[in-house]
């Protein structure tokens, strides 16, 4: 029994080194095998920082330069973060191998400012914090942004354009967006997306108080 002894521990070693050897194959080989997780922009081509002229250079913005500040949209919690969702009746599926790349609201901030920018070359559309009283500030609420399995989306959303001169009266408009798509990939989800919230943005430039659409300078208080 005793002379034994080496052979089996001899054995038993030999196995748990084969052993050891295939979990740490196997581990490699799921590292290689797995997907990477890719990012995804909406409408990034669009996103504009102002104004420039015909000739490509940057048109300076002065004090008569009219100033729309699009503060950053509200949407619903379960939505705002990176991870790209798709509704399937009450259930919400999250995607496995795609993120949004940076918030959902910050991402659609972006790009209704970058469509709003582009529709006005003549004013200053921003989303960031300014040292003076904008000439209007717009407030975005989206209760609603539904992307389904089978293809169908929908927002609901209601604004507020508000005037640097509290006299005047505040702008409210709302809106019901449908639109229909493919979901079978994150990019035919990121399509869809951007399609609603173009659509939004159309809505609010079209809603703009005529009113304040000429306005030409800005009132220092």
């Amino acid at each position: 029994m005793i002379s034994c002894l080496p052979v089996f521990l001899s054995r038993h070693m030999a196995t748990c080194r084969a052993m050891g050897g295939l979990i740490v194959s196997a581990s490699l080989l799921a590292a290689c095998s797995s997907a990477p997780v890719k990012f995804y922009t909406l409408g990034a081509s669009a996103i504009a920082t102002g104004a420039t002229t015909p000739s490509g250079s940057v048109s300076a913005v002065t004090d008569t330069t009219p100033v729309i500040q699009v503060e950053q949209a509200r949407i619903p919690d379960y939505l705002d973060g990176q991870d790209i969702l798709v509704r399937d009746g009450h259930e919400i599926e999250r995607s496995s191998l795609g993120r949004w790349a940076s918030r959902l609201s910050v991402g659609a901030t972006d790009l209704v400012t970058a469509r709003l920018a582009q529709k006005w070359p003549d004013r200053f559309v921003t989303d960031q914090p300014q040292p003076i009283p904008a000439s209007w500030r717009l407030a975005i609420n989206i209760s609603r942004l539904d992307v389904s399995r089978n293809g169908a989306a929908a927002l609901n959303a209601d604004w507020a354009i508000i005037p640097q001169d509290l006299r005047q009266p505040i702008a409210r408009n709302r809106t019901h967006i449908e639109v229909a798509g493919g979901t079978a990939t994150n990019n035919h989800v990121a399509e869809i997306t951007e399609s609603l919230l173009d659509q939004l943005s159309d809505k609010i430039a079209a809603s703009w108080p005529q009113a304040t659409a000429t306005h030409t300078s800005r009132t220092h208080h």
